[in-house]
């Protein structure tokens, strides 16, 4: 008897176990992709060679207790999809053999793990139990790509805690380039020299792409974050939509224990120094408007997490909220036209076309009061608006295990973002408009819903 699991198209972030035996050896090996079985098949024996069949096998989730198996055919192969990452033990029992067990096995998402273990002659009631296993192997896929795995999230230092700076740790990842579009609209990455808009972003398997400049959608927390894999070369055919890095996250569910965080961290002017182009301090000889104190800097992002049971071994939440209050003034300067230049044009324009007298120098009129006065030198003009940033970002996520064949997943995120930016590059504002605008901002909602029903069927 074979058994096969059925998968949804577009979830390619979970894994399969697909194993075979030969000579009493069972390899057992954790896949992904839109393929249920292994591409690679191997033979049951008994120590005289004789071929061996329907041995049981067994999966559990050492987190949840969720439990899947699977028989393997007469050839010794079988198959066990969709697995989420975690940790796992998997048993392989036949008659005449020992009880063969394996602790701590660990799938990444979209990881093909193999190892191998022997069935050793005897009663069934003997158990064998095997903790050391070796280091993963790929040898059933030719996809380069790199896990960031939980521990690193959440123990590395991450300025800002914006999940893709992590991406940069995977080879052929680079920074974009300074002031690029993507960069200033919360991240960007450019693997392998491809664009920082030929990326491939995905939430638990299901698209989240922003169509306006080619971003991730719903942003989640890091602490909502269990792990995520950048695909850098060779993906496989399911992942179609793009040329660049395929970015894969998969949020964090609830285990059979309750856990929960909390955090806040803040920056301030106080703990600041100033800018190189900022304004000078104030003295008594200081001319008004062309100093000042330190920028205004106030930086606060707090949130939680929670997670745990509702029904033990069966139903599990993971709820997750991150803030952030940003009110930060940002200096630049631009050269702009001096008094005397400007006197001569419009001297020019009097003589020429009978300016402002003339209704054809309406428009060209409008254009000058757009440029603000020199206030540095007599050609620079120096800035420093406020930017006034409010981000609240929500997650849930919800599993249901019916039976070791049907599994219930869903989860939702919500970016709600309100962004006041008067350097904005993608929504920019005129000198101008942002003396009319300065109490305006930009109010942005991005929703991410999905509802997953792995089944496996049996043939």
């Amino acid at each position: 008897m074979t058994s096969h699991q059925g998968q949804i198209p577009g979830e390619p972030h979970d894994s399969s176990l697909v194993a075979g035996f030969m000579a009493g050896t069972l390899s057992q090996c954790c896949r992904a992709g839109q393929r249920s079985d292994g591409n690679n098949h191997r033979n049951v024996t008994d120590p005289s060679g004789a071929v061996v069949p329907n041995a049981r096998i067994t999966v559990i989730n050492e987190a949840t207790n969720a439990v899947r198996d699977a028989d393997s055919n007469g050839d010794g192969d079988f198959t066990v999809a969709l697995l989420p990452p975690g940790r796992y033990r998997v048993t392989a029992e036949s008659a005449g053999f020992r009880k063969s067990i394996f602790s701590e096995v660990t799938v990444d998402v979209d990881q093909t793990v193999r190892v191998d273990f022997s069935l050793l002659i005897g009663a069934a009631t003997e158990e064998v139990h095997v903790k050391d296993t070796p280091p993963a192997i790929q040898t059933d896929t030719s996809t380069l790509g790199q896990v960031v795995s939980n521990r690193l999230v959440q123990e590395l230092p991450l300025n800002q805690r914006n999940f893709l700076s992590f991406a940069l740790l995977v080879p052929g990842s680079q920074l974009p380039a300074e002031g690029s579009q993507n960069s200033t609209q919360g991240g960007a990455l450019s693997v392998n020299g491809a664009r920082e808009q030929s990326n491939n972003f995905l939430l638990d398997g299901v698209d989240n792409n922003d169509p306006y400049i080619n971003q991730y959608v719903a942003l989640p927390s890091v602490d909502a974050i269990q792990e995520f894999k950048v695909q850098s070369s060779d993906y496989s055919a399911e992942y179609g939509r793009a040329s660049g890095a395929q970015v894969n996250v998969v949020l964090k569910s609830g285990t059979n224990a309750f856990h929960g965080t909390a955090f806040e961290y803040f920056r301030n002017r106080s703990l600041d120094a100033k800018n190189y182009f900022d304004f000078p301090d104030c003295s008594a000889t200081s001319t008004p408007g062309e100093c000042g104190g330190i920028p205004a800097l106030q930086r606060n992002q707090f949130g939680g997490t929670l997670g745990g049971p509702l029904r033990r071994d069966k139903t599990f939440f993971f709820l997750s909220y991150e803030g952030l209050r940003l009110r930060q003034a940002e200096t630049r300067e631009a050269t702009v036209p001096s008094q005397t230049q400007w006197a001569e044009a419009m001297g020019l324009a009097q003589q020429t076309l009978g300016c402002p007298l003339n209704p054809s120098c309406t428009a060209g009129t409008n254009v000058f009061n757009l440029y603000p006065q020199a206030n540095v030198g007599s050609n620079t003009f120096l800035a420093a608006p406020v930017i006034r940033r409010t981000d609240n970002l929500y997650s849930a996520k919800l599993d249901h295990h019916f039976t070791a064949t049907d599994t219930v997943s869903a989860h939702y995120s919500l970016t709600d973002q309100n962004v006041f930016s008067p350097f904005d590059p993608v929504n920019a504002f005129t000198p101008a408009g942002l003396r009319q605008l300065y109490a305006e901002s930009w109010p942005e909602r991005r929703h991410r819903v999905d509802a997953r029903v792995p089944l496996q069927a049996a043939q």
